[in-house]
């Protein structure tokens, strides 16, 4: 019995020598407020699953990985006393850290909600964090607004402080926000040694601000400080035009995948003519404006400058271009012009979807009517026949392959002042030709030559020919040598003729050269020379 009682006196003085819970947790916020997060968290997170001070110990260990810059585990711990305790009085502050901790890793737009729910007496600091979301967003008016609403001595609080000195270094004042940084003896402590070189490039001071970021890489030992300077030294390589440029984007390509990274890896492919890499880093942009406006730019200019390659990147691209784009429209043209119908067709159905229909029904039509599939261009042209003059023209067009020369020249009529086509211009005097109108014959052909139709520009030549016109004849041979004629007998009869009106050999030659049916006469020609 005795020592019974000798043990539970021992027990109740080894308690009464513990401090209680009250002075552990007044100890940890004492840690906190000194800079000791790793002894407050330690403290906290003995009573985070103590359902006495559960919500208390959580909140103390999100402001200690807070404080410690794990923004992310912090959010895990409120996320629990949001969850869990509504009714909390901590809930208030918990939706403070909640929106800071948010706000340190970029997600302006969810921590913005938990900002707008803080109340007193946190609102100062809420609306510091307020102030911070329109930085992140551009809105530099609204920071500037911001910063009035506060009185020189609140200033004091470093992240207050520290939004004057962006907001002065992103609206041109970056020589005075270095200034003011440096006579700020909160701000010039390692905690903020990234805005320092983010400030110092926008100053152009640029050795001094790799100084810095090469330190934090090589010594911190918090991993978001390290990707935040690999992220600050991209930009500077990027903004000097440097080669380390590259080698740093690929390796935070992953951990800071914004479409500002996006973007400029892009430019820096695109600038290699490494298109490959170039359209990865474009199709992985999340903003669909951004990235639908780049890759117009980009296949714009592949149109015009690589047209050879152009075409396999169009279809790489067009899933990811919106059915309404007038881009899809002007790829599909480009795409018929190199003779890739079958691509052109896959645009042009996408189109199709969207509210160009119209737009895309005609020069699909005119793909089937080449094709020789005559009845499906007529049928999915009979809804916009009658109402739209180049589907009316190109329905005539179709009935003209057909044999039904009478009933397309009826269509083609209809449209003739109103229709920039160059096929059914040139078919339209091909018809009043066979009708014996050969002066509305010519005009038609003459239309169709100034529109670049090689084929009309033949026949005006010929025309001239035959009605003893010579230098009008000369004249539409030498223009239709300037343009594309595909077919090579038409072509090997236009070197002829040129050749034997202007008594030019180089042409001539070309023709006795060859193997077609007109190369003894060129010879002739030739011998008499």
């Amino acid at each position: 019995m005795k020592s019974i009682w000798i043990s539970l006196i021992f027990i109740i003085l080894i308690f009464s020598t513990q401090p209680d819970c009250q002075e552990l947790f007044t100890r940890a916020e004492e840690y906190l407020k000194t800079g000791q997060y790793l002894k407050a968290k330690e403290i906290f997170l003995k009573y985070s699953e103590d359902p006495k001070f559960v919500d208390k110990a959580l909140l103390g260990v999100a402001k200690s990985d807070y404080f410690l810059g794990n923004y992310y585990e912090a959010t895990l711990s409120l996320r629990r006393v949001l969850r869990d305790f509504p009714a909390s009085p901590c809930v208030n502050e918990a939706n403070l850290y909640m929106g800071l901790s948010l706000l340190k890793i970029k997600r302006v737009h969810i921590a913005e909600s938990y900002l707008k729910k803080v109340k007193p007496p946190f609102e100062k600091k809420a609306k510091i964090g307020i102030g911070w979301i329109a930085f992140y967003r551009g809105n530099l008016k609204e920071v500037e607004k911001t910063l009035n609403e506060f009185d020189k001595n609140d200033f004091n609080e470093p992240e207050l402080a520290l939004l004057k000195v962006k907001y002065l270094a992103y609206v041109g004042k970056a020589d005075e926000a270095i200034k003011e940084f440096e006579k700020n003896y909160k701000l010039n402590k390692a905690d903020y040694f990234l805005d320092k070189a983010e400030i110092l490039i926008k100053a152009k001071r640029y050795s001094e601000a790799e100084s810095i970021l090469k330190r934090i890489i090589s010594l911190s030992k918090n991993n978001y400080d390290i990707i935040m300077a690999k992220k600050l030294l991209f930009d500077l390589y990027f903004e000097q035009g440097k080669p380390e440029a590259l080698i740093i984007g690929k390796e935070i390509y992953t951990t800071v995948p914004s479409d500002e990274v996006k973007l400029k890896l892009f430019t820096l492919y695109l600038n290699q003519k490494n298109y490959d890499e170039a359209v990865k880093s474009l199709f992985a942009v999340r903003d669909k404006v951004t990235r639908e406006r780049k890759i117009e730019e980009f296949l714009k200019t592949l149109m015009k400058e690589s047209p050879d390659k152009a075409n396999s990147y169009i279809m790489k691209s067009y899933p990811f271009i919106s059915a309404d784009s007038a881009l899809l429209l002007e790829c599909s043209k480009f795409l018929i012009n190199q003779g890739k119908t079958e691509e052109a067709k896959i645009l042009l159905k996408k189109i199709q979807t969207g509210p160009r229909k119209a737009e895309a029904i005609i020069p699909y039509a005119k793909i089937l009517i080449n094709e020789g599939k005559y009845a499906e261009a007529k049928k999915i042209l009979e809804p916009l026949k009658n109402r739209n003059s180049v589907a009316t023209g190109v329905y005539g067009l179709a009935l003209y392959k057909e044999g039904k020369q009478t009933e397309a020249l009826k269509y083609l009529k209809g449209v003739s002042k109103s229709v920039k086509d160059k096929e059914i211009l040139r078919i339209l005097g091909d018809l009043e030709y066979s009708q014996g109108q050969k002066n509305k014959a010519i005009q038609y052909w003459m239309e169709a030559s100034k529109l670049s139709d090689s084929q009309a520009t033949v026949k005006v030549a010929d025309y001239f020919y035959l009605n003893k016109k010579t230098k009008e004849a000369i004249e539409f041979y030498k223009k239709a040598l300037n343009q594309d004629i595909k077919d090579q007998n038409t072509l090997l009869w236009v070197y002829y003729q040129y050749g034997k009106l202007t008594k030019d050999k180089t042409y001539l030659e070309k023709v006795a050269n060859s193997n077609s049916e007109l190369s003894v006469a060129a010879k002739a020609i030739l011998e008499n020379l």
